[in-house]
C-alpha cells in the first residue's frame, strides 16, 4: 500500500529547502545504519529536464559535507541518482511530482493494472487521462482513483510516447 508522510523525514525537510532553488526536487530520500556506517539514499528529479550526473554530482557536493557533520565520527555513504524509467512509487507525494508522466498501478477494485496519463492530484484521489485496463482491451478514457484503491504504482515509460526527434 502506498504511504503518506515524506514531507516529515527529518532528511526530506533539511534538503529539500537547499535544492529547491537549483531547480531539483526530492523523489525520495532514505537511510540506514550498520553498525558504525549511515548509508543514505536520495533520489531527485529536475523542473525542467531530465536528471544527469553533474545534478547528481552537484546534490551530492552539497548534502555530503552537512551529512558528514550529523553523522560526527561514523563511515558515510551517500548515493544520490534519478528516479528511473519504471520506478515504483511509494509515498503519495510521488504523484504530485509525476503531473503528465504515465503510470501503472493495480486497482484493487478492479482487481487489474490500470494504466494512464497522471493528469492531476489532490489529498485523496489521483486522476489519469488516456486510461486503460491492462489484459482488457477496455479504454475508460479519464479516470479518478482513490488512493486508498491502489495497491501498487509505478511509472510506466513508453517508447512509443516519446515524440520524435529530427
Amino acid at each position: 500500500m502506498l504511504q503518506k508522510g515524506i514531507e516529515n523525514d527529518e532528511l526530506f525537510r533539511e534538503f529539500a529547502p537547499l535544492l529547491a532553488p537549483m531547480g531539483i526536487t526530492i523523489v525520495d530520500v532514505g537511510r540506514t545504519e550498520h553498525g558504525r556506517t549511515s548509508s543514505v539514499s536520495i533520489i531527485i528529479k529536475t523542473d525542467d529536464h531530465e536528471v544527469t550526473i553533474d545534478d547528481c554530482a552537484k546534490v551530492y557536493n552539497l548534502v555530503y559535507p552537512r551529512l558528514e557533520l550529523k553523522t560526527g565520527d561514523r563511515d558515510l555513504q551517500l548515493e544520490v541518482s534519478t528516479p528511473g524509467l519504471q520506478r515504483n512509487l511509494h509515498d503519495v507525494y510521488e504523484f504530485g511530482l509525476f503531473v503528465g508522466r504515465r503510470v501503472r498501478l493495480y486497482d484493487l477494485t478492479r482487481s487489474a493494472w490500470v494504466s494512464g496519463i497522471i493528469s492531476r492530484v489532490d489529498d485523496s484521489s489521483v486522476a489519469l487521462d488516456d486510461t486503460t485496463v491492462e489484459d482488457r482491451t477496455e479504454n475508460l478514457g479519464t479516470c479518478v482513483v482513490p488512493y486508498e484503491q491502489i495497491q501498487k504504482a509505478k511509472l510506466d515509460y513508453r517508447w512509443e510516447d516519446v515524440p520524435d526527434v529530427q
